[in-house]
Order: structure tokens, then C-alpha cells, then sequence
């Protein structure tokens, strides 16, 4: 799992008088320290932020030590400094000593975003959890697109592509400039099978922010799995220049120029991508049907069987990898092995090509002992 910042966009709001720096002499006046570093949050400084609240808690004795704002902020500024599981345990702890409704919405949804942003086995039901009971607290419009966001964000994650449909809309309702929930909302609705959908909402992320790379990937994706191969390459291309590195929109990028016959293209994007991973069974499976649609039938079988060592056994991909071979094995008049890869391909997924194939090539097998 990535390890992802809590969106900017869903900051925990705390209404507060302006307040001054303490001075030296109030260094360790754990009043001016918990107000330091509540400006220190205010203003986005937040080691500033978690310094001074854990240096009132130290100062502050019992009674600073009950205090469950305190905790709760320096549960916040945790978890935007990264520190997940201490933020975590602080905002449980504020949990414990809160009464206030607008403080136990703060408190449950900066925890569901914090458990979001940690995405550790079973945080996104935490998250989810959380959530809901900071809905319970929720009252203005303001916070209820907050909480339909974060909802999304945890079932997106989750990757429940329904619910996240559902409560992603919502939040893009009230939230209608949210590029980061407008593209959330078109992967949700691509993943759940509705392309119209979701075709409509990264093109909306994109008049929102013209470089959102995930959505012009998935724009790429969309179309490569409807063989538009044209739209496929326009998007990939793009996605490609704003995040050269990425060697996932590579791989697809050389599917895009594949299916558009540009072999050449496709072969030193698909080489790119086994040269940074040289695991990719599906990068290497690529390669050689490049490579075999280019007429370069060694490198092909090269590429098909790098392939198998990395393809998970039983998978329909590798069926097919391992037909694939089958079909070069033959073409190169290697019908010993052509036999062997097409039985396999045909134990793990019976089709009717396959079982055909495996009736020529053995009797091909059979004329050539003939000859012999």
C-alpha cells in the first residue's frame, strides 16, 4: 500500500481566537504552550504544532493529561506529520475524554482519515467505521461533504467500487471543484463496469485540473480496454510525459502501441519496463507479442518465457502466455515444444482453439516421425 498524506483538502477545522507567541520566560507555562502550538496548526507548522501540545502535556501535569482538545490537536498535527499510529492512539485518547458534539465530529474524522492514510489490513474498515460515528455529529453542509468524502475515500481504497459510487457522488455534489473526488469518482465508476460514467468524470477532473495524471491514465486505460487504440496512445502519451517514471502506464502504454501496430514502439516501451522490473510476468508477456507481431520470433519465445517465470500459476494470463508460446513453438518448427506449452495452457483453461492446436501439432509430430 502507498503510503498517502491526508488530504489537504479535508482539513479538521478548529475555531479559535488569535493568539500570541509565548514569550521565553513562559517556555514551560504549559498554557502558553498548548496556545503556541495552536497557532502553530493554524498556521500549518505542524512539528511546531505537535512540539509544543506534547511539551503542555509534559508540563501540564494531570489535569493537562485529561484534557481531551489537547489531545485531539496533537492527534491532528500527528497525523499530517505522518506519524499515523501515534495520531492514531492520540485521537483515541481524546475519544475517551470528549463530550462536545463539534469535538467528537473533529475527533472521529480525523481519525477515519488518519486510518485512511495508513491503510494498514483493516484500517479502511476502521476508517469506515469512524466515520459513521462522526456523521452522527456532523451539521453543517460543510461537514456533511467531509464526511461523504471521506466515506468515498475509504470504500475507494476498500476498493467496494459501489459504495464508493455512492458516497464519492455525494461528495462530489457539494464539492464540485474537488478535482481529487471528481477522478476518485470516475475510477469508482470504471471499476464497477459503468464506462460512460466514468469516461464523464475524469474529462470533468481534467477541466479541473489539466494535469490530474491518474485521470488521463485512466482515460488511457478506459480506452485501451475498449481497443480504441488511438484514443488509448492520445492519453497514455500524455500520462507518460507527466510521470515518466511510472513503468504501470509504460506497460499499457506499449499495449496502446500494439494494438495500433506500432511495433517498434511498443517493443522499446514494453524493454523499458522489463529493464526497471524484470518481474513483470505481464510486461515480459507483452513483450513478446510485440516482438511476434514484428515477425521476431526468437525474441518472442525469449520474452513468453520470461514471462512464465513470473506469472501466477492456474491464472487465465498465463494460459494464455503459455498458447502464445505454443503458436511460436510451432512456427519455428519446434513441435515437441509447441506440444508441451499448448497441453499446459489447455490444463490450466480448456478452450476449443487450444484443444484444435494440440490436434495439429501432434499430427504434424506424427508426419514428421513419418519422414524421419
Amino acid at each position: 500500500m502507498n503510503i498517502r498524506r491526508i488530504s489537504q483538502s479535508l482539513p479538521l477545522v478548529i475555531v479559535v481566537a488569535a493568539l500570541m507567541w509565548p514569550s521565553p520566560a513562559l517556555a514551560q507555562d504549559p498554557d502558553a504552550l498548548w496556545r503556541a502550538g495552536q497557532q502553530s496548526m493554524q498556521s500549518g507548522d505542524f512539528r511546531g504544532c505537535v512540539d509544543n501540545m506534547q511539551s503542555a502535556l509534559s508540563a501540564g501535569g494531570e489535569a493537562y493529561d485529561r484534557w481531551g482538545w489537547l489531545h485531539m490537536v496533537l492527534g491532528v498535527c500527528l497525523g499530517q506529520r505522518g506519524q499515523r499510529d501515534e495520531a492514531i492512539s492520540e485521537l483515541q485518547t481524546a475519544l475517551e475524554l470528549i463530550s462536545e458534539d463539534s469535538e467528537r465530529w473533529s475527533a472521529n474524522n480525523s481519525l477515519a482519515q488518519v486510518y485512511v492514510a495508513r491503510g494498514n489490513s483493516g484500517d479502511y474498515d476502521r476508517a469506515i467505521a469512524a466515520e459513521n460515528e462522526a456523521g452522527k455529529y456532523a451539521t453543517s453542509a460543510g461537514q456533511r461533504a467531509v464526511h461523504s468524502k471521506t466515506l468515498g475515500q475509504a470504500y475507494y481504497f476498500k476498493e467496494d467500487w459501489s459504495n464508493a459510487v455512492r458516497h464519492l457522488s455525494d461528495a462530489a455534489a457539494a464539492r464540485n471543484t474537488d478535482a481529487d473526488v471528481a477522478g476518485k469518482l470516475g475510477r469508482a465508476f470504471m471499476e464497477a463496469g459503468d464506462a460512460a460514467q466514468a469516461r464523464t468524470w475524469f474529462e470533468k477532473t481534467l477541466t479541473l485540473d489539466r494535469n490530474h495524471v491518474s485521470s488521463i491514465t485512466n482515460l488511457g486505460r478506459l480506452y485501451l480496454n475498449e481497443a480504441d487504440w488511438s484514443q488509448a496512445v492520445r492519453y497514455l502519451e500524455q500520462a507518460v510525459q507527466r510521470d515518466p517514471q511510472n513503468m504501470q502506464i509504460r506497460n499499457m502504454m506499449g499495449r496502446a502501441y500494439l494494438g495500433a501496430s506500432r511495433y517498434g514502439d511498443a517493443i522499446a516501451q514494453l524493454t523499458q519496463v522489463v529493464q526497471a522490473r524484470s518481474s513483470n510476468g505481464n510486461a515480459h508477456y507483452n513483450l513478446g507479442q510485440a516482438y511476434g507481431a514484428a515477425g521476431s520470433d526468437a525474441q518472442s519465445i525469449a520474452s513468453y518465457s520470461n514471462a512464465l517465470r513470473y506469472l501466477e500459476g492456474g491464472t487465465t494470463i498465463r494460459a494464455d502466455c503459455l498458447y502464445d508460446l505454443g503458436f511460436m513453438y510451432e512456427k519455428v518448427g519446434s513441435f515437441e515444444d509447441a506440444l508441451a506449452a499448448l497441453e499446459d495452457s489447455g490444463a490450466i483453461t480448456p478452450q476449443t482453439k487450444t484443444t484444435e492446436a494440440i490436434e495439429r501439432v501432434k499430427e504434424r509430430i506424427r508426419r514428421q516421425q513419418a519422414g524421419s
